[in-house]
């Protein structure tokens, strides 16, 4: 591991780049906060001052100033973005989702790896306690074969309220609507809980109006592992509700739900034998500390592999097969809930 402090610059500077800014405290003195640029300049001032981020006049500026950068922009300019830092070779952590489409997810991924630089992406429920232990209590012998899993991830449309940013309503940046840009997630949970997907029918509407922005769809989905499921998929218009996701998941033996936070629960069991348990909050925490991969935060893991130039967990593999999977759903919505293979 190299003793000298990583550069970190973040090429977009709204809602999610605050996020991972804030998130990057814990890592201390590993990091120097190198650039950041956003085409809105008033914003990036913002950023800076809260972060102590410099603000610089180009992209080129920025992936000059750093190790790693972060991508955090608006879908659409992931690739031409993620291009240049890898041109550079510099690490890069990319937000979810990669592209608006699959076709330019798949030549995102193979731009990264073919340079072979650091690279992580914003799947960042793959470091939530409440999944990580999810996932064990699935795995554990004596919970039985998966049988179904029900699960529902809604929040309010993001072009209001904290977002500040209206670009989710525009098709050409954000490529689609609550699926790819919010429930991408939530395929990648499903995966990581339960078993890949290996086919779907699904149906889609809009209610906002916004040309090809969907926000309200229901999936049934197959798993490769013999489970079936449903995942309900909802952009409204209640600011009094944040982003949540109730999950519930019927193994032979056992059921298993999280409701609330979506990373620090309550998740909560029940066993054939009578015997249940519930966790939440730091206890939650301290129960799944070893379950993470390297560190809990995944910034923290993201700057750690960066130091250690190891692989960082989820890199964008990972993230193509949600892509496939998302882009398998919005092929069946399209022919009215038809099955649809996701290796097609």
């Amino acid at each position: 591991m190299s003793n000298s402090p990583i550069r970190v610059g973040f090429l977009g500077t709204g809602f999610i780049a605050t996020y991972h800014s804030k998130s990057l405290r814990q890592a201390g003195a590993s990091i120097i906060r190198a650039g950041a640029f956003d085409i809105d300049t008033a914003r990036r001032d913002a950023f800076c001052k809260a972060s102590g981020h410099q603000p610089l006049d180009s992209e080129e500026q920025v992936i000059d100033s750093a190790d790693a950068v972060y991508v955090c922009a608006w879908t659409s300019e992931h690739l031409r973005l993620v291009e240049q830092v890898v041109l550079a070779g510099k690490a890069v952590f990319v937000e979810k989702p990669l592209a608006p489409t699959l076709a330019i997810a798949r030549e995102l991924t193979n731009s990264i790896v073919k340079s072979g630089v650091v690279n992580q992406v914003g799947l960042v429920l793959r470091h939530s306690p409440a999944y990580l232990l999810a996932r064990e209590l699935v795995a554990d012998r004596a919970a039985g074969r998966v049988m179904n899993v029900v699960f529902r991830g809604d929040q309010f449309i993001p072009i209001q309220g904290y977002y500040t940013s209206t670009w989710r309503s525009d098709v050409t940046r954000a490529g689609a609507g609550t699926l790819l840009e919010h429930s991408i997630h939530d395929i990648d949970m499903l995966r990581f809980v339960v078993a890949d997907v290996t086919a779907v029918s699904a149906r889609s509407t809009n209610f906002h109006g916004y040309p090809g922005i969907e926000d309200s769809v229901s999936v049934s989905l197959q798993f490769e592992n013999g489970a079936l499921g449903t995942l309900a998929s909802i952009w409204h218009d209640n600011l009094t509700r944040p982003t949540q996701r109730h999950v519930e998941i019927f193994c032979e033996k056992r059921t298993i739900s999280i409701t609330g936070h979506d990373w620090f629960g309550p998740i909560e069991w029940h066993d054939a034998d009578g015997s249940s348990g519930r966790l939440e909050g730091d206890e939650l925490v301290s129960r799944t500390a070893g379950l993470s991969y390297t560190d809990a935060n995944p910034d923290v893991a993201f700057i750690r592999a960066v130091k250690d130039t190891s692989p960082a967990y989820p890199d964008v593999t990972i993230a193509l097969r949600a892509h496939e999977i998302v882009n398998a759903i919005y092929r069946s919505a399209e022919q009215g809930g038809k099955s649809v293979a996701t290796s097609d």
